[in-house]
């Protein structure tokens, strides 16, 4: 639950985590003096590219409490916000970020199309 807007692009919440927007493509996610820069896609929803195995900055992986805690706190953010989110997974076509993996996927499409 967000407790406290810190500014305009940040904000507390009751679990001791803090989000803020970096850059329109990046948040960083701090809690218990560790952070984590966290890739979004900014669309009509907001796709959060959740990775297979989510670091803090400094390589330790996050628990799995930690990452359950996350995805609330990301969530209740962007709700906050006024504002969708979904998380979704490494190679998920939504999320196609780089023009060879739009030219894969196109391609991909066709082949699939035409058989």
């Amino acid at each position: 639950m967000v407790i406290e807007d810190i500014t305009k692009q940040a904000v507390a919440h009751a679990s001791g985590a803090v989000v803020a927007s970096v850059d329109r493509f990046a948040l960083v996610y701090a809690r218990g003096g560790r952070s984590w820069r966290v890739h979004i896609e900014p669309l009509d929803t907001y796709y959060v590219r959740w990775p297979d195995r989510p670091a803090w900055d400094d390589g330790t992986p996050l628990t799995a409490d930690d990452a359950q805690q996350a995805q609330r706190d990301l969530a209740d953010t962007f709700a906050h916000w006024g504002q969708r989110c979904e998380f979704v997974m490494p190679g998920d076509p939504r999320v196609l970020h780089g023009l060879d993996e739009l030219v894969t996927y196109i391609r991909a499409q066709r082949v699939g199309a035409s058989s």
